[in-house]
């Protein structure tokens, strides 16, 4: 792939990218919906009010690789935790999520929104209007008292990473001790802080890039414009992947899931400070970072992804119980390395064909609007007898003969 092609594929992924982002609007109207909730909840009067609860993204929204679904009528999932700092002495795990729910409950508007009366198994479902086009699943849970002191000192020192101190307990109705077990040392452990730290931690290639870890678990954190490599990367794999599988051939229950991805991703990221050599990096490692490991409580080999901040995790556990998980898995992995083929043949052969290629792998109408805007680019440029054309190759640039402006006005 030549330097000129691939400037040419970085900015149309570039703009691909942001195509896939939700807008800004979207998202603050979102930070405000769950603001919204973590008032009420915490509100003085509320049974939760003297264990200071607090309403935190975890997962795509906090990673910031969050997109668009396919069709724009389809829900955008938001991962929120319910912290509690402590809680009464007699607690279970079902009494905290009751708790939750109740006051949830007690709202006439929340009321109306949840999905399910009785709670999923460790969520609350928030199901919002059709015009906000998201719901949030809401997990409640259970941190040690300094946590807040914790969560800043940790994503402020970018050496130190001690994540097990951000760990937080949560409720799960599948669990044999839901509702007699009041020690909290044995609920399910679940650390989605520690691993926001360790991603943001793979992702940020540059001292100039420290922002992104210090903000990463602000619940109230600015829209981000500008990602960083690793976050365009995963955008464009999860896209791919819901292009994928939303094809009746497949079983969409069964996709591969975006934990996978993202861990994998982080892994085989090389810190490429451009979206086209970390996609393509990232692509060509993820399958000989998938592990095989022997399952202490089995006895069994299988196939393994562990959590980076829990090592004893294994986020494909899955996938021995249902094999059809693993079988797309690598399926997925097959399609991604034929389509990076198909991009590199591209070249030379003009940009048509590389729109054919992505509309395949994207969705037509994401495509349109990047190569548009790449256009749009090119023309503004060219206008202002800044765009060149390479000597040889044809391919627009910063470098080569300047590409005269169009004069339509001709004879009449």
């Amino acid at each position: 792939m030549t330097e000129e092609y691939k400037n040419e594929v970085i900015e149309i992924l570039e703009n691909l990218g942001k195509q896939l982002d939700i807008s800004e609007s979207q998202y603050n109207e979102a930070v405000k919906s769950y603001e919204a909730v973590g008032e009420w909840l915490s509100k003085e009067g509320s049974p939760l009010y003297p264990f200071n609860p607090r309403i935190l993204p975890q997962g795509s929204f906090m990673l910031g690789t969050i997109i668009k679904p396919i069709n724009d009528e389809d829900d955008i999932d938001m991962d929120l935790v319910c912290k509690l700092s402590g809680k009464p002495s007699n607690w279970t795990q079902k009494h905290l999520k009751d708790a939750v729910g109740d006051r949830l409950k007690g709202h006439s508007t929340y009321e109306q929104m949840i999905e399910d009366k009785d709670g999923g198994r460790r969520c609350w479902t928030l199901e919002y209007s059709d015009d906000a086009n998201y719901h949030m699943d809401i997990l409640p849970s259970i941190s040690d008292k300094n946590f807040t002191v914790l969560l800043s000192e940790s994503f402020n020192n970018s050496q130190h990473l001690d994540t097990n101190t951000l760990a937080i307990r949560i409720t799960d109705k599948e669990e044999y001790n839901y509702s007699t077990e009041i020690n909290t040392e044995w609920w399910m452990k679940s650390n989605p802080f520690g691993y926001a730290k360790w991603f943001y931690q793979r992702a940020i290639y540059s001292s100039t890039k420290m922002f992104a870890l210090s903000e990463s678990v602000d619940p109230v954190r600015p829209y981000q414009k500008e990602k960083l490599p690793l976050q365009r990367a995963i955008q464009l794999l999860k896209r791919h992947r819901d292009m994928m599988f939303s094809s009746d051939e497949y079983n969409s229950e069964n996709r591969p899931i975006s934990i996978i991805i993202t861990t994998l991703a982080a892994r085989a990221y090389d810190r490429s400070e451009n979206i086209v050599d970390a996609y393509v990096n990232i692509v060509s490692r993820m399958r000989d970072l998938i592990e095989t490991k022997l399952n202490p409580k089995t006895g069994l080999y299988e196939r393994w992804v562990s959590n980076p901040v829990n090592n004893e995790e294994n986020f494909a556990d899955k996938w021995s119980e249902v094999p059809q998980k693993e079988e797309y898995f690598y399926k997925w992995l097959d399609k991604l390395e034929e389509d990076l083929e198909t991009v590199k043949y591209s070249q030379g052969v003009g940009l048509q064909k590389l729109n054919e290629s992505f509309s395949a792998q994207y969705g037509d109408n994401v495509v349109n609007k990047a190569f548009a805007a790449y256009g749009e680019k090119n023309r503004i440029l060219r206008e202002s007898g800044l765009r060149k054309m390479a000597s040889g190759t044809g391919i627009l640039g910063s470098v080569g003969t300047s590409v005269p402006n169009h004069n339509f006005e001709g004879n009449v």
